[in-house]
């Protein structure tokens, strides 16, 4: 005979298995939700955000040009974060693009430009989209898109077409992104610099939450950081925060990259990757992941700069006005590598 004691806890027990079954189910069909999702954001990315070129046939019609987006600014600008051309009045052996991180403007770059003028190249600093605005509000991002990138990227390598006969690119964290995403798509650009480029964001989160972010930031309600605390170190040209919206238009950026690198081998096939141990902003893994796709794919030329952590390279490691800067350092080897044959 049956103890009828045990009965309850067989009950129990067989009621725990078939819990356990329906939650194991539930969570399969929602990874495969997800999964799915990630995977039609992944190839909508690429194709909204498809390359259109049109570069400037020469020295002429690339001044025009600029002059144009010149004009798309106003009074509302603050006068340091116009886009910035560096010319020596005539179509140079090289020329270079420099695109500023995010919430910063072109006056980031000024300094090291400047560098690269007296060396002889052109250089293009443009403003990103929604960047620069004198009233440091951020707000001022929240309808950033990523089509507003993409055009921006393409304008300003069609520009740099015309000012030098080979053009480099190079962009730090966001414009490190579009340097990317410029890297697959232009092969009118000789060689492409990525310094720490914000393809993911944060230095400790997995693959999957960063697929979570691109799924979910584009689409949720904006969160500002100003809204709970500004950053009493901003540079007066910078934005004190950021837009939890456009933080997810740049991923759409990165997705697009990532989407174009599965099909086929990046345009640009000479690669300069700069990093730092000692950024805790943005995710090298998600870096490292394209750059050996792009190895995969048969990319030519890949070198790789990683400052150690021990010398406290910054994520903004370009801007002179940020605290705790090694400018000196970081401008010598940036020099270095991109003026290498």
């Amino acid at each position: 005979m049956k103890n009828p004691s045990t009965l309850p806890l067989r009950k129990i027990g067989s009621a725990l298995v078939r819990v356990s079954i329906v939650l194991a189910l539930v969570v399969g069909v929602v990874l495969a939700i997800f999964y799915v999702s990630f995977n039609l954001v992944l190839h909508a990315a690429h194709d909204s955000l498809v390359s259109h070129p049109n570069p400037a046939a020469d020295y002429a019609q690339a001044i025009t040009r600029f002059q144009q987006i010149q004009q798309g600014g106003g009074p509302e600008l603050n006068p340091v974060c116009r886009s910035i051309l560096l010319t020596h009045g005539q179509r140079t052996e090289r020329a270079v693009v420099f695109f500023h991180g995010y919430t910063n403007c072109p006056q980031q770059f000024r300094q090291l430009g400047e560098l690269f003028y007296e060396m002889g190249y052109n250089v293009l600093i443009p403003r990103l989209p929604r960047h620069g605005v004198a009233d440091r509000k951020v707000e001022n991002l929240t309808a950033l898109n990523a089509e507003e990138l993409r055009d921006c990227a393409d304008i300003s390598v069609d520009i740099g077409c015309g000012l030098g006969q080979k053009v480099y690119v190079a962009g730090l964290s966001a414009g490190g992104t579009v340097a990317a995403w410029i890297a697959q798509n232009r092969g009118e650009v000789t060689r492409a610099v990525l310094i720490a480029p914000a393809l993911g964001l944060t230095r400790h989160e997995g693959t999957r939450v960063q697929k979570a972010l691109a799924l979910l930031l584009p689409v949720l309600p904006d969160i500002r950081t100003d809204w709970f605390s500004e950053d009493p170190d901003s540079p007066v040209h910078c934005y004190p925060g950021f837009s939890s919206r456009a933080l997810g238009q740049l991923l759409r950026v990165s997705l697009a990259t990532f989407a174009g690198a599965f099909e086929r081998s990046p345009r640009v096939q000479d690669v300069i990757l700069v990093t730092s141990q000692g950024d805790e902003a943005v995710n090298d893994l998600i870096t490292w992941q394209l750059m050996g796709l792009w190895r995969s794919k048969g990319l030519h030329e890949l070198t790789c700069v990683d400052f150690p952590k021990g010398m406290k390279v910054p994520h903004d490691m370009i801007d002179p006005v940020q605290k705790d800067q090694q400018t000196q350092i970081v401008y010598s080897v940036l020099v270095k590598v991109v003026n290498a044959p």
